[in-house]
């Protein structure tokens, strides 16, 4: 017994000894943690506001405990500590974490650095070399513009792997742990310069993945088909990742707190992305519940409790306000959010012990996401209907009240998966989209997509279904795809799964009626228009 007791304490003690030496010397070669961006001019709110980003560009999460980063002239002199998680940023501020607002600093540092130039060096815990940059090859102390790093896997000391930042954020430009604006090292696979939107296909549940054409992100909705379940989350992680090339999301907006739309607490959604995954958000954006309150669930209530816990510092979460100051994409993109709340609709208060409250659908954020002449509407599950359902609660005409706002857009992602309490005739006839994307589960038992519903979007739209082409009797211009991806580089051709299209100019004109329309040649000057078939562009035109 005594022998047997002594071999599985070796064990043990063999495992914690590989464990800790693995994690804590890992990173032993060059460049696989790296100085990623330095803004060592200070921000247009200080000069002393100065801030340093490293970027992990391995698959394995890095423990820093043991590691520095210093200066050969003695300031700053960093003793690193924590984790950088896989394919991930981490910040350091100086002397507090208001350097960069409303993200928070992975560590904080003291000491400054000179603006004549510095020579940085990182070392992991073994004192080898890592990293270095031997001076500041850009940056910009007028403009506040950072210093960023061009491609993580060339060295730092080479002149040429450094450029201004050309994003802006709230002191300047910057990306403060985001793809950087110069980056041509990101091992994802959008393409910089492009406007891409995501719509993953997870079944019975909304998740969609936007990426402006510097690289930030916003991620709408990270549902799961079933309460207890993170297969879904499982599906939306790793597809993020290979888009991004990382684990950082700038935004993520949730609609409202149905499961279908963010998961359960413990599970899976956007909890499991946090707590599981080890993702990153820079700022997490949700309905007001506390002075909109209607119908109740265990899925709202422990979310709750999550933000106003343990989740605030992860999630940094912001109230949702209508216009388009909350959410930066970069230049180019607006991000309007034209409904939350109710609209006006539904007064302020507490309406969840009444006998039909307010469905916590009628609070969904409803946005606009705009590029060029480009336009999406993704609204949640708000509904176009005053009813009351045999479950307990009461249904709002709010898409009736908010349509005219919205105007005509290109690519409608169908309210509530297609239910024939949303999407009312009013409301399609007024964005009249040429695309509709309806997220819906195979099998699903709430019978979406609704006849109803598909008659409206298929009189004036192509639509593209995640999953399920039944219960329709007749689907006509339809198609089901899994994962619908909407790529556009200029604002005016866009594709749906490769499919081209020509976004809608009410000021071009259009010969024969069909709403499509190509610039021949752009740089002729003479603004030469044909009109292209409905369904897409000229087969003969090449983008």
């Amino acid at each position: 017994m005594m022998k047997k007791s002594i071999k599985v304490l070796f064990m043990l003690i063999f495992i914690s000894s590989f464990l800790f030496f693995y994690t804590s010397n890992y990173a032993a070669s060059n460049k696989e943690l790296v100085i990623n961006e330095i803004c060592w001019m200070g921000t247009t709110t200080s000069a002393y506001d100065e801030w340093i980003e490293l970027y992990n560009n391995t698959n394995n999460d890095i423990n820093l405990n043991g590691w520095t980063l210093i200066s050969t002239d003695g300031t700053p002199s960093i003793n690193l500590s924590g984790i950088v998680p896989a394919k991930s940023y981490y910040l350091l501020e100086r002397t507090d974490d208001t350097s960069v607002p409303n993200i928070n600093a992975d560590q904080i540092y003291t000491g400054s650095l000179g603006n004549s130039g510095e020579i940085l060096e990182l070392r992991d815990s073994n004192n080898n070399l890592i990293d270095s940059v031997d001076n500041w090859h850009a940056g910009n102390n007028g403009t506040k513009a950072t210093m960023e790093r061009i491609d993580s896997n060339v060295a730092g000391n080479i002149s040429t792997n450094w450029n201004n930042s050309l994003s802006t954020y709230q002191c300047g430009y910057g990306t403060p742990k985001a793809l950087n604006s110069n980056s041509s090292s990101s091992s994802g696979s959008w393409t910089p310069g492009n406007l891409e939107i995501h719509h993953i296909n997870i079944g019975q549940g909304n998740a969609t993945l936007v990426v402006g054409p510097t690289g930030k992100s916003l991620l709408i909705d990270v549902g799961e088909s079933y309460w207890n379940s993170s297969a879904d989350a499982n599906v939306i992680g790793p597809y993020i990742e290979n888009v991004l090339g990382s684990k950082y999301i700038d935004y993520v907006l949730i609609t409202h707190f149905h499961c279908d739309h963010i998961g359960y607490i413990g599970y899976g959604g956007l909890w499991n992305l946090v707590e599981q995954q080890n993702f990153t958000i820079g700022h997490m954006i949700h309905r007001d519940y506390d002075s909109y309150l209607g119908q109740t669930s265990s899925t709202f209530s422990n979310w709750k409790t999550y933000l106003e816990g343990v989740g605030r510092n992860k999630l940094n979460p912001l109230i949702a306000v209508e216009g388009t100051n909350l959410i930066d994409l970069g230049s180019g993109v607006t991000v309007d959010i034209l409904t939350c709340d109710g609209n006006g609709d539904i007064i302020p208060g507490n309406f969840s012990n009444d006998a039909y409250p307010p469905s916590e659908n009628d609070y969904s954020i409803g946005l606009k996401i705009s590029y060029g002449d480009f336009d999406e509407w993704i609204g949640g599950d708000l509904d176009g209907e005053f009813c009351t359902s045999n479950y307990g609660y009461s249904y709002h005409d709010i898409e009736t009240s908010v349509a005219k706002e919205i105007g005509d857009v290109d690519v409608y992602l169908v309210n509530h998966h297609g239910s024939d309490h949303s999407s009312n005739s009013t409301f399609i006839n007024q964005l009249d989209p040429e695309v509709s994307i309806i997220s819906v589960g195979d099998g699903n038992t709430y019978g979406h997509p609704r006849q109803s519903v598909m008659d409206l979007v298929l009189a004036t739209s192509d639509v593209y279904l995640t999953e399920r082409g039944e219960p329709t009797t007749n689907i006509g211009n339809s198609v089901v795809c899994g994962d619908v991806v909407i790529k556009t580089s200029d604002g005016i051709n866009y594709t749906v799964n490769n499919n081209y299209y020509v976004a809608t100019d009410p000021s071009r004109i259009d010969n024969d009626g069909d709403g499509y329309f190509i610039e021949v040649d752009p740089n002729d000057g003479d603004d030469s228009l044909v009109p292209l078939p409905k369904g897409g562009l000229d087969p003969l035109y090449q983008p």
